[in-house]
């Protein structure tokens, strides 16, 4: 209640200190607005999808600008607000979940009880943490002895998928079912650790580890340098869940955490309370059963949740699909009498939809949450519903508050830094597959406020393109008041000298070196306004080894499936005497299956085995490919047939080498075998494939650059000696590479603290590099601010005569043990505007990323 009253308060002081302040924008300025968003919505990438967009003032009520509003679109997750305005004009902020703990009869003078009920009642909100607190509060109250547990979660009916679950074949946690007795958002956290050695056995371990889950580990430990890939599944068995896990992990990197849904929340919840009493010294029976609490039950303790304002904020900040679909049941139980179903939750948003202004039948609304393809609501509803809300003085707060902040946290925490909406925009991310929305409010430069919308479906291409182009849009808005926002709409590319590019070049080269999450903040706003092809490859290079966990996205966007800039760049980089750039990053993602990224290594692959015949490159593009190979071997196949076929073959070639460098047969590899299964036409284009492998090819001599002209294999078997050699040669010259991205992984809420983990293993050479630090560029980047920067970075990386060798660490966050939060959490970071050079060794801070926001770097993740 009382960060109720304070939000409030906030509240009432920012209307009151903007009012005197506002200003309505001139109709020339209006106009501007009108002009920059027409322009944005007439070109790549937004140009040819389908859009919905409204722009209103707050001040006035004016339609600033409108192009399809009408036009019924899927939301995705901005279907949230619906389910947040529903919950807390129908409810109130200060509703309450309230759990209950019932007996038989009273306690007898040993504190023994016959059974216990646990009777729910759709509480989002319970985690380990609070169990491990119930079982305590349960100590002191003298019981020492429960025979059973029963548990009632009748207050919603058995459904336990909500409608558009069945479009799903994942079991991530962003997919995670629903019950009135419901624990750590219905998902439970493996833990996976490498082995002491390659070859062993990995361990892993479940969180919490209550007698609900039947666990198969078929995770092995590979070498050190070696790039992990984990791939866990859960599916019902019985009144159990079985989690398998499969995969591999390099020795002596760190530990992993992922999140899976259960399969039965209800037993979920009793088996570890069980587990919780017992770890309190109470003793409890072996009997976890489903029931209802007689009414001769006497209740024992009641257990009440935060209140629902908090609830919301977490549901939007986080995106979380468990707690929209918890809130459509709750609705439903509480304004239409339990059970709880869907179809009651969706007929009480109806009602309240109809008083809104918004017509049944002109919109349609399945789910709570917005997943997959089941909701369709035009801009213009959007903004309807969003002016309403703002005019209900009751939970105006509450709405507003509880969705992210550009630029700083919830699904909102990566986009927009650096321009005019960062801290100015609040608004509800939606993504899903070729859908992306954005809904909310903003306050411009020159003091207007304005409620948008912004749903895009059906393009072509990469997501990123147009996600960035949504963020600009948003930008435009924000800057209302200033002058020249056709630049925003249109930037120009400056073209820079050559000393200036190699500068920077070098800078992001040390960066990507040393990767330190203090350069993140930096790195993010370098991406966005670096306009040089090449220095964003290598800006998205340095952001992704900095932050592997985050995904791989911002170099697959910079990366174009075209050699011209990688080859650009390499020389620029041999002139400095730089590792191999993007490389590295690549290879994790391709050896965890991303086929973007297998294609991007395929285009630049002839560049190792070409004219040119690029030994470090070969060496690393070897090695990695591979790892690919026997990780991936499907992906690879399938991204092989998709490559024209120089690129194709010369792929091959460097799987061959690398295999026979690590004394393999490419003959006997899976991928040959994959290969010799092919059928019909796929058979006939696989016969060259096989042909490289079995002859073993070996990596040809500089000196013999017309052997790889054409794409042939060097043509003698390869010796041992020759593989050592080649190994050794690949050891000496490849450089650095952070951890593989765990692709599409739930990025859970958090609700305390993470641990921090250690930054990857640093090298000797790293440590000789790191012994001056690199001095900081000043804002704006441009020649004059990094010429020191390149500078420093050129002195210490031109004398280096060969790269470091690749460390195989990795850095995953180190989540609480009890409290497994919804896998969307991206919990707000501390990185500094300024960038950083690590220390090797240094101890960084966890950073969790979302689960629910476009965590992958292959794919957008449902929810958002």
């Amino acid at each position: 209640m009382y960060r109720r009253q304070q939000l409030v308060l906030v509240w009432m002081a920012a209307v009151c200190a903007v009012a005197p302040v506002t200003a309505r924008a001139s109709s020339a300025e209006r106009e501007a607005i009108r002009k920059a968003v027409d322009t944005l919505l007439s070109q790549p990438p937004l140009l040819g999808t389908r859009a919905s967009v409204e722009v209103v003032s707050l001040d006035d009520g004016a339609i600033i600008y409108s192009r399809g509003a009408d036009e019924a679109l899927n939301p995705a997750s901005n279907t949230k607000l619906v389910t947040a305005a529903a919950a807390l004009l129908r409810l109130g902020p200060e509703f309450r979940f309230t759990t209950d703990l019932l007996v038989d009869k009273p306690l007898d003078r040993l504190g023994r009880v016959h059974t216990l009920y646990v009777r729910g009642r759709g509480d989002p909100t319970w985690n380990t943490e609070r169990l491990y607190g119930l079982a305590a509060d349960l100590w002191h109250r003298g019981i020492r002895q429960i025979g059973e547990i029963v548990l009632d979660d009748s207050y919603f009916d058995a459904e336990k998928w909500g409608p558009g679950w069945e479009q799903e074949t994942t079991d991530k946690a962003y997919a995670a079912p629903v019950g009135a007795l419901s624990l750590n958002h219905n998902a439970v956290a493996i833990y996976i650790s490498p082995g002491s050695r390659p070859g062993q056995r990995a361990r892993v371990e479940l969180e919490p580890d209550a007698d609900c889950f039947v666990l198969q580990n078929g995770v092995t430990t590979i070498r050190e340098d070696g790039r992990r890939k984990i791939r866990p599944h859960t599916h019902a068995d019985g009144e159990r869940t079985r989690i398998g896990v499969e995969g591999r992990l390099p020795a002596k990197s760190e530990p992993v955490v992922l999140y899976r849904r259960v399969t039965d929340p209800a037993r979920y919840f009793g088996q570890t309370l069980r587990m919780a009493l017992k770890q309190r010294r109470i003793q409890v029976g072996s009997r976890v059963t489903l029931g209802t609490v007689p009414a001769s039950a006497a209740l024992l303790a009641s257990y009440d949740s935060d209140e629902l304002s908090e609830i919301i904020r977490d549901m939007n900040k986080v995106s979380s699909n468990f707690i929209a679909e918890m809130l459509v049941k709750t609705l439903g139980a509480e304004l239409k009498g339990s059970p709880g179903t869907w179809p009651k939750g969706i007929e009480v948003t109806q009602e309240l939809l109809a008083e809104l202004g918004i017509a049944r039948g002109s919109y349609q609304l399945r789910n709570g949450s917005g997943l997959n393809d089941t909701n369709r609501f035009s801009a213009h509803q959007m903004v309807t519903l969003l002016t309403a809300v703002w005019k209900r003085f009751p939970v105006a707060a509450d709405f507003v508050s509880s969705l992210g902040i550009a630029a700083r946290d919830g699904t909102l925490r990566l986009r927009m830094e650096g321009t005019d909406a960062a801290g100015r925009l609040r608004a509800k991310t939606g993504t899903l597959e070729k859908v992306t929305a954005l809904s909310g409010f903003v306050q411009s430069v020159g003091g207007e406020r304005f409620a948008f919308s912004v749903l895009v479906n059906d393009w072509s291409g990469r997501s990123g393109p147009v996600v960035s182009s949504v963020d600009r849009l948003g930008g435009i808005l924000a800057s209302a008041g200033m002058a020249e926002k056709d630049v925003i709409a249109s930037p120009a590319a400056p073209e820079l000298s050559p000393a200036e590019l190699r500068a920077r070049v070098a800078t992001y080269a040390a960066m990507a070196k040393t990767p330190d999450k203090k350069n993140l903040s930096f790195l993010r706003s370098a991406l966005r306004s670096e306009r040089d092809p090449l220095v964003r490859v290598m800006v998205a290079d340095a952001l992704v080894r900095s932050d592997p966990e985050q995904g791989g996205g911002p170099l697959l966007e910079a990366m174009p499936l075209s050699p011209d800039v990688f080859s650009k760049l390499r020389a620029v980089s041999r002139e400095l005497s730089l590792p191999v750039p993007a490389i590295s990053p690549l290879l994790d993602m391709a050896v965890d299956g991303s086929t973007e990224a297998l294609a991007r290594l395929l285009v630049v692959a002839p560049l190792a085995r070409g004219p040119q015949h690029d030994e470090q490159l070969e060496s690393v593009l070897a090695k990695g490919l591979a790892e690919v190979a026997d990780a991936s071997p499907d992906e690879l196949v399938a991204a092989l047939r998709a490559a024209p076929s120089a690129q194709a073959q010369a792929g091959v070639e460097l799987v061959a080498i690398g295999l026979t460098a690590a004394e393999a047969d490419p003959s006997r590899s899976t991928l040959a075998r994959l290969l010799k299964e092919s059928r019909g036409a796929d058979a006939a284009q696989a016969q060259g494939w096989i042909a490289a492998l079995e002859r073993h090819v070996e990596a040809a001599p500089a000196a013999e650059p017309a052997s790889g002209a054409s794409g042939a294999p060097g043509g003698a078997a390869a010796t041992n000696e020759s593989s050592k050699a080649a190994a050794a040669a690949e050891k000496a010259s490849a450089p650095d590479k952070p951890a593989a991205p765990a692709a599409r992984e739930a990025t859970p809420a958090v609700a305390s603290s993470a641990a921090p983990t250690s930054a990857p293993a640093a090298t000797a050479q790293d440590e000789h590099d790191s012994a001056a630090t690199l001095p900081r560029p000043a804002h704006p980047i441009n020649a004059a601010t990094l010429a020191p920067v390149g500078a420093a970075a050129a002195a210490k990386l031109t004398p280096a005569p060969a790269a470091v060798p690749a460390s195989g660490a990795s850095e995953r966050p180190d989540w609480p043990v009890t409290v497994i939060p919804n896998p969307a959490w991206v919990a707000p970071g501390g990185a500094s505007a300024a960038p950083a050079t690590a220390s090797p060794g240094r101890a960084a801070p966890a950073e969790q990323t979302c689960t629910a926001e476009a965590s992958g770097c292959t794919s957008q993740r449902p929810g958002g």
